[in-house]
């Protein structure tokens, strides 16, 4: 048996046709039929005792399914890692990390890069942003050098960018997404599917930033070139983040319209993994509708679940226990949102992250509207300065406008006001120029009932901002 090219889907539905087999026939009562078809289409990764079993029942090996080789040709390691790999893609992360970081330390120059990769994905499962970052820039210092690698340097540029932006570091995705662009275009590779995905990500770092008018800016341009020229998965992409951009900006409808083309395109050509995060964006946007869409949203944040549960990917996962708390919560069950919402947080705290400020929001928010108003707004309150603290500008303004409407109604009209400071630094409006000393025998009294002169008073006697009283 000879080293056949392709996917182990493609390796199982080219047997299954030499030997005369339909997909019921291979299934066989053990597994459905249409499991087997979504393996073929290398949208599920059994687990090994699946792949054990229909190795078993097309007469080949388990080797030669997950890698395409003569059992006679591989390496114990190699083996190793393949199953190593099938953990990783079948949500035991913890298990896949274990078994590399044991092939890791046998530093077998031939298995180096793949394990590597392996290993950078696992860390990026668990949640371990510091050593994910690690690993892509080791693959992209070797990528420049002209390693052989499991990657291409795209991918890898692509993958630094968004996961910095997901644990806040806003600037320093967008610094490198820029400057990846640039070298992509220098490289004569503008409008290609890798290169279309980037600028989206890059779109998306902007987007959490809050700097909107450069975001609508760029995703104008990725979405001209990709209905020019992209695959249905790049197009998918653009239109992704398109709808990030289009909500931030006030226009709802758009947006829908957007994510409802992007999960067209993406349904039948990508992983069930990015269908699940597409899913949850869809979610999102649902239950920002007025009135929210909560029974749409509903169906699609149960989908997304069950396949997080299953990938056990860990900021993603807790993203959509926010957006089930959100929507118990606006489905009048503040207690059942508080426990989602805590659950999420869980998943997050070793992990510096905007997932974690946002899912503290979610919590504070139910606490108010389970009774506990006091809580619930200090909740809010930190939620908000963690949000700013990373760089989330859009968002940290948005939460700190909603605390001063939360200080006002359930604490004091005097307690909002800090709160309104706090929403102005985050759309960097300048503090006003102090006034001069009055005249003398003048003074700066305001006329009664004058609203204005009434916000200025208290501006000047309200105490330092770290005095949350």
């Amino acid at each position: 048996m000879t080293k056949s090219a392709g996917t182990l889907g493609q390796r199982l539905r080219t047997l299954r046709r030499e030997r005369g087999l339909s997909q019921t026939d291979l299934a066989g009562g053990a597994v459905s039929a249409s499991y087997v078809s979504l393996i073929e289409s290398d949208r599920r990764t059994p687990e090994p005792p699946v792949v054990e079993l229909l190795a078993e029942r097309l007469g080949t090996t388990v080797e030669y399914l997950l890698t395409g080789r003569d059992p006679a040709e591989l390496n114990e390691r190699r083996l190793r890692l393949r199953f190593a790999e099938l953990a990783l893609a079948n949500g035991a992360a913890l298990e896949a990390r274990d078994r590399l970081l044991e092939l890791a330390q046998e530093t077998d120059p031939e298995l180096r890069w793949e394990t590597l990769w392996a290993l950078t994905r696992a860390h990026e499962a668990l949640g371990d942003t510091d050593r994910t970052l690690d690993g892509i820039e080791r693959l992209i210092d070797a990528a420049r050098r002209g390693e052989s690698l499991p990657v291409g340097l795209l991918p890898l540029l692509m993958q630094r960018c968004r996961i910095l932006s997901e644990a806040g570091d806003f600037g320093r995705s967008i610094e490198l997404g820029e400057q990846a662009l640039r070298e992509v275009r220098e490289l004569g590779l503008e409008g290609t599917d890798d290169e279309i995905r980037l600028a989206s990500t890059l779109v998306a770092a902007y987007w959490g930033r809050g700097d909107l008018a450069t975001a609508q800016r760029l995703v104008s341009q990725v979405i001209g070139r990709a209905e020019r020229n992209g695959s249905r998965r790049a197009r998918g992409s653009a239109y992704w983040n398109a709808a990030l951009v289009a909500e931030a900006r006030g226009d709802l409808a758009l947006s829908l319209e957007l994510v409802e083309k992007a999960l067209a395109l993406m349904a039948e050509d990508d992983s069930e993994h990015s269908l699940a995060r597409l899913r949850l964006t869809y979610a999102w946007l649902l239950l920002r509708a007025e009135p929210p869409e909560l029974e749409q949203a509903r169906l699609l944040l149960n989908q997304a679940y069950d396949v997080l549960v299953r990938v056990s990917d860990t900021g993603d996962l807790a993203a959509c226990e926010t957006e089930l708390a959100r929507l118990e919560l606006l489905s009048g069950r503040p207690a059942e949102a508080i426990g989602l919402a805590l659950r999420a947080m869980g998943r997050l705290e070793t992990r510096k992250a905007v997932e974690a400020g946002r899912a503290r929001w979610v919590l504070g928010l139910a606490m108010v509207s389970d009774g506990r108003a006091t809580a619930g707004v200090e909740e809010c309150w930190t939620a908000a300065e963690e949000l700013q603290s990373l760089g989330a500008g859009l968002e940290a303004a948005q939460a700190w406008r909603e605390v001063a409407e939360l200080r006002a109604r359930h604490i004091g009209a005097d307690q909002a006001l800090e709160a309104y400071r706090r929403m102005a630094d985050c759309a960097r409006v300048r503090p006003p120029s102090p006034l001069p000393d009055p005249p003398a025998g003048k003074t700066h009294e305001p006329a009664a009932g004058t609203a204005a002169a009434d916000g200025l008073a208290a501006v000047r006697t309200r105490p330092a901002a770290t005095d949350r009283s």
